[in-house]
């Protein structure tokens, strides 16, 4: 394993001390052993600063970055930076990955001559073993098209050249979409494998598990993939304004359910969702989930509402 190139494993930590050993454990008995391991602790308030130094003295791959608190993305872009390896793999400090996981990553995108590696998170459905190689346009359209291929920036092995201009936003949520639409679409080759190897953990006190307003920077997200699209890859508008309705969909029923019927966000959400819907009404590729949205909505804003409320107390 020691003639393979080495593959920087970056790792931003705040306050995961019930997590963080898991997580690195995961990581330490990988298959594939040219790693290097970068914690960057955002200024935990927790033990999991502390942590991260114990843990490297049990490991002399692992790395430590002890920063002022910045938020997720600051935390990656700062692992980038002092990158050393000629591809990057990103865990989130509180989920695992398995033992072959990085193995799996980098076997495939040798195979294949790819830019980005990338596999399915553990779900309970079956997984084929599939392996397809495709062009970033395509990869692409299947996220936007929340076709199989999800857009997180984990499970996944990136070449260290996408990352010269390309950086994660810093400040936003929805950070991983934004950020996968910087680079993906201009890549020639990304290869994926039906596989599950990145587990996932469902905190209660996680981002995407409770509701804030902060939610709806997704719609400035695909707001601006919409725009790049147009200006730079025609031929994935039609996939960036269907996962532009979809999220739009998503925030309204949020915002309805959250007790804000009548903000100018569900007005913005609306106004989006009639411009958008039939584009979408129509385009094969489009999810049933949200063809149905679309009929839903098509009696008025009103109906559409009394829909969601009715589905909530079910």
């Amino acid at each position: 394993m020691s003639q393979l190139p080495l593959i920087s494993v970056i790792v931003p930590v705040y306050n995961v001390e019930d997590y963080l050993d898991a997580c690195v454990t995961s990581i330490t008995t990988q298959s594939y052993s040219n790693l290097e391991i970068l914690l960057i602790d955002d200024c935990s308030t927790d033990r999991s600063g502390d942590m991260c130094d114990s843990l490297a003295l049990s490991d002399s791959r692992i790395r430590i970055l002890h920063k002022t608190n910045g938020g997720l993305s600051d935390a990656r872009n700062h692992g980038i930076d002092i990158a050393r390896g000629s591809f990057i793999v990103f865990v989130d400090s509180d989920d695992t990955i398995s033992p072959d996981a990085i193995s799996t990553l980098y076997s495939l995108a040798a195979e294949h001559n790819a830019d980005i590696a990338m596999a399915s998170f553990h779900t309970r459905r079956n997984n084929s073993g599939t392996t397809v190689a495709m062009t970033g346009i395509d990869a692409a359209k299947r996220m936007l098209y929340q076709d199989t291929i999800d857009a997180s920036a984990c499970g996944k092995l990136f070449s260290i050249n996408l990352f010269k201009k390309a950086r994660f936003t810093k400040g936003i949520f929805y950070e991983d979409l934004d950020f996968m639409m910087k680079v993906v679409p201009s890549i020639s080759k990304a290869v994926w494998i039906d596989r599950p190897i990145y587990h996932y953990t469902m905190r209660p006190d996680s981002i995407t598990g409770k509701f804030s307003l902060k939610r709806l920077d997704v719609l400035d997200v695909t707001d601006r993939i919409i725009t790049n699209a147009a200006a730079h890859y025609p031929e994935l508008l039609p996939a960036a304004r269907d996962r532009s309705l979809s999220a739009n969909f998503n925030m309204f029923v949020l915002l309805v359910s959250n007790g804000y019927s009548h903000s100018l966000h569900v007005d913005r959400c609306w106004n989006n969702i009639k411009s958008l819907r039939f584009g979408s009404l129509f385009n094969r590729h489009v999810r049933l989930k949200n063809k149905l949205g679309i009929l839903a909505s098509l009696p008025g804003r009103r109906f559409f509402s009394v829909i969601i409320r009715i589905y909530n107390k079910l």
